[in-house]
């Protein structure tokens, strides 16, 4: 028996404990190797940092996108509901109540809608008894996302020879021509002035691009249409969306005034 420690041969570490001889080089390589992995987690970190932040705009994005929908569709309807009925409230506020009766329809002298603000109410019998929207002067924002339709300016007047021209929402404000696809021809459309209803009946429709302003033309580019006295409908086409523009031509068919009470279509 020998006092002294076994000397690990040449080339070999000392043991640990029980365990096999470590190799010389061994504890260094796991020091280096472990140096390395912390080095990689340094170097992905940035990586997971800078994606977590793009994730996070993103969804940020997604959510106000989100938001901007329901004001949209839903928000914008509700204010201009209430902008719509206290333009009409007030302009009805100013107009001598009309009798129940059914006045008679005249054809000739037709009378001209003209002046500034409320230029007076769109029936159309086909949507509603009750459906009534203020007819605002001009085409600006401030007409129509009150929920109201606009006349352009640059047509001639309601009732006038020529082509008058509305304009109105189909989505959102209030969207007072939502309905409009479901007009058909002879289909009465009912301006109601100060003094007067007007009674129009619808001839034809078509889906043109924004830029055909010619729809406004004085005498419209439809097949037949000839010299008379026009209305025009235009609103966004399709629903929920903004490339094309839904065109409704309605000819004056004839007048009553309201002193003898409401038009036959309305009757």
């Amino acid at each position: 028996m020998t006092s002294t420690l076994d000397r690990p041969p040449s080339g070999e570490g000392p043991r640990d404990g029980h365990g096999p001889r470590r190799r010389p080089g061994t504890e260094r390589d796991g020091r280096s190797a472990r140096r390395e992995s912390r080095r990689a987690k340094r170097r992905t970190k940035p990586r997971r940092g800078v994606l977590s932040l793009l994730g996070k705009l993103f969804i940020t994005l997604g959510i106000l996108v989100g938001l901007y929908g329901v004001y949209e569709l839903f928000i914008t309807d509700v204010i201009a509901e209430s902008d719509r009925t206290e333009v009409a409230t007030q302009w009805r506020a100013e107009q001598v109540p009309v009798d129940d009766g059914i006045g008679a329809e005249y054809r000739d002298d037709f009378p001209v809608v003209e002046g500034e603000g409320t230029l007076g109410m769109l029936h159309v019998p086909s949507w509603g008894e009750d459906f009534e929207v203020p007819i605002g002067s001009g085409d600006g924002a401030d007409v129509l996302d009150a929920g109201q339709v606009g006349h352009y300016d640059a047509t001639q007047p309601i009732g006038a020879m020529g082509n008058a021209g509305l304009a109105g929402h189909r989505t959102t404000h209030g969207k007072p021509l939502r309905e409009v696809h479901h007009l058909e021809q002879g289909d009465e459309i009912v301006v109601e002035s100060a003094d007067h209803w007007l009674v129009y009946k619808v001839v034809a429709k078509d889906i043109v691009k924004p830029h055909q302003s010619e729809v406004l033309d004085p005498i419209p580019p439809f097949e037949g249409a000839t010299q008379g006295r026009y209305l025009t409908l235009t609103t966004c086409d399709p629903i929920f969306g903004i490339t094309d523009r839904y065109i409704v031509w309605a000819e004056a068919d004839y007048w009553t005034p309201k002193s003898e009470g409401l038009p036959p279509a309305l009757a």
